[in-house]
């Protein structure tokens, strides 16, 4: 189900402004342009420990993080039920927090979006038949953005239901309908949208 629009906050200039929204909030971290992955990834962490800290009125030594490859990153605290989602793009890096469980976030540069061959593909695919269909209605010069957002929308809830990336199917489609999908609030260029 499609929620309206989350704003995003930036790190660390809003840090005086962290109030989650009915349990949730988005943190976007500008990164350079020629950032290496890792260097973004170490970034966004230490930010998810200040903001955690902040948010748990706690030590930021406190907050134990797990991270491991292809996994999402958990807190490290069994009295909370904290979801985090981290999505990386060149010169973005968001992080979602669900105060009250899962969550998923996904992150897109609309320049990053193949043509529109490519696009009609990638969307059939895996997005299936009638979304696609729905991006391709849009007039031509909006196909990127459309694709962008149906397919950050797709990411952020397989990220929330811990599922793998996999072509369409009805089955997998039944798994991800009871999530709420929300759009984000994000500067000119990208899109995204988290999942909870």
């Amino acid at each position: 189900m499609l929620q309206q629009r989350l704003s995003v906050l930036e790190w660390p200039n809003d840090a005086g402004k962290l109030i989650p929204e009915n349990g949730l909030l988005v943190i976007a971290l500008r990164t350079s342009p020629n950032m290496q992955r890792a260097e973004a990834r170490q970034l966004v962490r230490v930010a998810i420990q200040e903001v955690l800290a902040l948010l748990l009125h706690c030590d930021v030594s406190e907050i134990d993080l797990l991270s491991q490859a292809g996994q999402a990153v958990k807190l490290l605290n069994k009295n909370r039920n904290i979801g985090l989602s981290i999505s990386h793009e060149v010169g973005l890096s968001l992080v979602a927090i669900n105060m009250h469980g899962s969550i998923g976030v996904d992150l897109m540069a609309i320049n990053s979006v193949p043509d529109d061959a490519e696009l009609r593909t990638l969307a059939i695919e895996y997005l299936g038949v009638n979304v696609a269909e729905r991006i391709l209605r849009e007039p031509i010069e909006s196909h990127k953005e459309a694709f962008a957002m149906a397919w950050t929308e797709f990411e952020a809830s397989l990220k929330a239901k811990s599922e793998a990336l996999t072509e369409w199917s009805a089955a997998r489609d039944k798994k991800l309908e009871s999530l709420n999908v929300c759009s984000l609030a994000l500067v000119n260029g990208y899109v995204g949208a988290i999942a909870y």
